[in-house]
C-alpha cells in the first residue's frame, strides 16, 4: 500500500495566518476522504507550508515546531485534532476521542476502522496527564479515551465511566541510540545485533559521562513516565511492583537521580521528542521512547542517510504500553457507535496497519503477521528490533497510589533541576488583561501549591529568571528553589508600558547565564503579543550562534504576536512555539513547563 492512495484522514495543517479568520473551525482539522491520488495532492499543498519533519502540537490553537518544523513557520498546530470520516457514506455517528499523541502514527489504522465500521472520530491529542484530569472531571467532552497505558484511566476514572477498555496493540519504550554510539558503548555490533543491557549498565554509561539522552517528563507524557517506572523498579533488584517504601530509599533514589542526570534535553511529548531527534540527528544521539517511535524515526532517518538509531531493551525491566481503547459513558447513548469503531479496530486488517506503523498485535508483545514484507520493513533486525517475547522482560506496575506519590517524587526531588529564564512582554499592549493572563499563567507553572496539582511544582534546586521588556530589557529577578513568591509578586507589580523589543530581552537572558549548566535542564521562555522592533535582532542571532550553548527559546505567542520572528527563535533554537491566542494561557504555560 503506498502512501498517495491511502487517505487515511490525515488533517493538512494549517497557516497561523488562518488562525482567528472565517473559517477557523475548520482550521486545524481539514478532513482528507481517501480518493485516488488525493494524498499526493494533499501533500504537495502541505509541502508549500511544511518542513519534512512533523512537531507535535499539544496547546490550543495551533503552535510551530523546532528546526523549521512542520509549518514552515507559520505557527500552526493544526495536528491536536484530527477528524476521520468514512471513505463511503455519511458516518452513523461520530465519537470524540481523548488520545495519546503516539496515536497519530496508526492513522492508517484508525481511518480503516472508521471505513468499516461507519463511525466517523475525532481525535484531540494531549497528554496522558491531560486524559487522566478529563477523566477525573467526568470525561469533559469525550466519548472515549485512548491513552497509551491502562495506568491513566486505573488513575482517572474514580467515577467509574470507563467501560469495555481493551488494548488495540502494543510497544515497549525503549532506549534509541544511534548505531555508531551503541557500538562505541559495546551495545550492539556493526551489524545492529545488540547484547543484554541492565538499567545499572545504563547507570553506569550515565556516570561515567559516555551517554545523555532525551526523554520526555515523567509527569507529563506517558514515555517519560513508564521509563522512570521502569528505571527504579528494575534498580530494586526484585521482581515485584514498587512500593511507597521504595520511594523512602536513598540508595534507590539516589542511582535513579544520578541515571536521570543523563537528560539532556526534556519534553512533554513523545512524537515531539521523536521529531527533534530526526530534525538533529548530530545533536541528539539518543532517546528514550516508544519502540514504534524509534522505529518511525529510523524510517526518516534511513531516508535521509544518517545513522539510525538501535533500540536498546533494558534487560532487567521494561515498560510496555498497552494503549487501550475505552468508552466514557457519559450518558451520551454512543456505547453502540462505540463497539463497532472498537470491533472494526481489532480486525485483521487494523492489525496489520497496526504493525506496518510499528505496533505489536500478537499475544505476549509478539507479531501476529510478521510475514508481510511492510512489517518487515518495521521490524528491522539492524535496527536492534526484537521481535522475541522473550526480550520484553516486562515490569509490574505499582498501584495508583504509588504511581501518583512516585510522580511527586520524581518532580520534587529525581529528576534534573530545570534553570529557566521567563522573558516577559510588558509593552504598553500587555496592560490589562494581556499583563494578567501572564501573572495567572506564570502562577499557575511557579507557585509551589497551583503547580503542584499538575506536578510541574519547582523543586529545591530548580532556579527561575523573569526578565521582563519593552522597549528594552528590565533587571532580571530570580527565584531558586521552591521560593517563587518574591518573583511572582514583581511580575504582578510591574507596570505594562512601552514597545516591544524582544531581541534585547533575550540578550538579556544570554547575558545573565552561568558558564556551567551541565546540572541543569535550560531554557528561555519567551512570552509576547506584538510584532518586535528589529534593530536589535541580528546582534542577537549572532550572540546566540556564537556561544555555543544548546539553548531552547520557547516562546507563547498571545494577541497580535508575529508567529514568523518566533518560529525563527524555534528555528534557530530547536524549541517550539505554543500559540496561547485562544482558550486557557494558564494551561499553556503549565505545558511549556512540561518541556523543561
Amino acid at each position: 500500500m503506498d502512501d498517495d492512495s491511502r487517505g487515511k484522514g490525515r488533517e493538512m495543517r494549517c497557516d497561523a495566518r488562518d488562525i482567528g479568520s472565517e473559517g477557523d473551525d475548520e482550521a486545524c482539522a481539514v478532513r482528507v476522504r481517501r480518493a485516488p491520488g488525493m494524498m499526493a495532492a494533499a501533500r504537495r499543498a502541505i509541502a508549500a507550508v511544511t518542513a519534512t519533519v512533523a512537531s507535535l502540537g499539544m496547546l490550543a490553537a495551533c503552535s510551530v515546531s523546532f528546526n523549521g518544523g512542520s509549518n514552515g513557520g507559520n505557527g500552526a498546530d493544526s495536528d491536536k485534532v484530527q477528524t476521520f470520516e468514512p471513505a463511503k457514506g455519511k458516518a452513523e455517528a461520530t465519537l470524540n476521542i481523548a488520545s495519546g499523541s503516539e496515536n497519530k502514527e496508526v492513522a492508517d489504522a484508525i481511518q480503516q476502522a472508521v471505513d468499516d465500521s461507519g463511525v466517523a472520530v475525532t481525535m484531540n491529542y494531549m497528554g496522558s496527564l491531560d486524559i487522566m484530569g478529563a477523566l477525573k472531571n467526568g470525561g469533559d467532552k469525550y466519548d472515549a479515551v485512548w491513552p497509551a497505558s491502562s495506568m491513566w484511566i486505573s488513575m482517572g476514572d474514580t467515577k467509574h465511566i470507563v467501560k469495555d477498555a481493551a488494548s488495540t496493540s502494543t510497544t515497549p519504550i525503549v532506549f534509541g541510540i544511534a548505531k555508531s554510539k551503541a557500538e562505541q558503548l559495546g551495545w550492539a555490533d556493526s551489524s545492529g545485533k545488540t547484547t543484554p543491557v541492565k538499567t545499572a549498565d545504563i547507570l553506569a554509561a550515565v556516570s561515567s559521562g559516555k551517554l545523555k539522552f532525551s526523554m520526555t517528563s515523567a509527569t507529563q507524557s506517558n514515555s517519560g513516565a513508564s521509563a522512570y517506572l521502569a528505571f527504579m523498579t528494575a534498580l530494586t533488584g526484585r521482581d515485584e511492583p514498587l512500593t511507597a517504601a521504595d520511594l523512602n530509599d536513598a540508595k534507590l533514589t539516589n542511582q535513579v537521580a544520578a541515571l536521570l542526570k543523563g537528560v539532556d534535553r526534556s519534553s512533554g511529548s513523545s512524537d515531539w521528542l521523536k521529531d527533534m531527534v530526526v530534525a538533529n540527528p548530530d545533536r541528539f544521539d539518543s532517546m528514550v521512547n516508544y519502540e514504534s517511535l524509534v522505529i518511525q524515526a529510523d524510517k526518516q532517518l534511513d531516508k535521509a542517510g544518517h545513522d539510525p538509531l538501535v533500540a536498546i531493551y533494558p534487560a532487567d525491566g521494561i515498560a510496555v504500553s498497552d494503549s487501550p481503547l475505552g468508552y466514557v459513558d457519559r450518558g451520551q447513548n454512543l456505547d453502540d457507535a462505540f463497539a463497532k469503531f472498537q470491533k472494526a479496530l481489532s480486525s485483521k486488517d487494523a492489525k496489520l496497519l497496526f504493525e506496518r506503523a510499528g505496533r505489536r498485535t500478537g499475544l505476549g508483545g509478539t507479531l501476529a503477521y510478521g510475514s508481510d514484507d511492510q512489517v518487515k520493513q518495521s521490524f528491522r533486525a539492524e535496527w536492534g528490533i526484537s521481535t522475541s517475547a522473550d526480550t520484553l522482560k516486562t515490569i509490574a506496575l505499582p498501584a495508583a497510589s504509588v504511581i501518583d506519590q512516585a510522580l511527586t517524587v520524581y518532580q520534587t526531588k529525581l529528576r534534573k533541576p530545570s534553570y529557566t529564564i521567563w522573558v516577559v512582554d510588558y509593552s504598553g499592549s500587555m496592560s490589562g488583561d494581556g499583563k494578567d493572563g501572564v501573572v495567572r499563567g506564570l502562577t499557575s507553572a511557579l507557585d509551589p501549591t497551583q503547580s503542584a496539582r499538575y506536578h510541574i511544582e519547582p523543586s529545591s534546586e530548580d532556579v527561575n529568571v523573569l526578565i521582563p521588556f519593552s522597549s528594552a530589557a528590565e533587571t532580571p529577578v530570580t527565584a531558586r528553589g521552591t521560593d517563587t513568591g518574591d518573583l511572582l509578586r514583581q511580575a504582578e507589580d510591574r507596570a505594562a508600558t512601552g514597545g516591544t523589543n524582544i531581541y534585547d530581552g533575550l540578550s538579556s537572558a544570554l547575558s545573565i547565564l552561568p558558564n556551567d549548566l551541565s546540572d541543569y535542564t535550560t531554557a528561555i521562555v519567551l512570552m509576547t503579543d506584538g510584532q518586535s522592533e528589529t534593530l536589535d535582532k541580528s546582534s542577537f542571532e549572532s550572540r546566540y550562534r556564537s556561544s555555543g550553548r544548546d539553548l531552547p527559546i520557547f516562546s507563547i505567542m498571545f494577541g497580535e504576536a508575529d508567529p514568523s520572528q518566533l518560529n525563527e527563535l524555534a528555528k534557530l533554537s530547536n524549541a517550539k512555539v505554543f500559540d496561547g491566542r485562544s482558550g486557557d494561557l494558564a494551561a499553556v504555560f503549565r505545558q511549556v513547563k512540561g518541556f523543561n
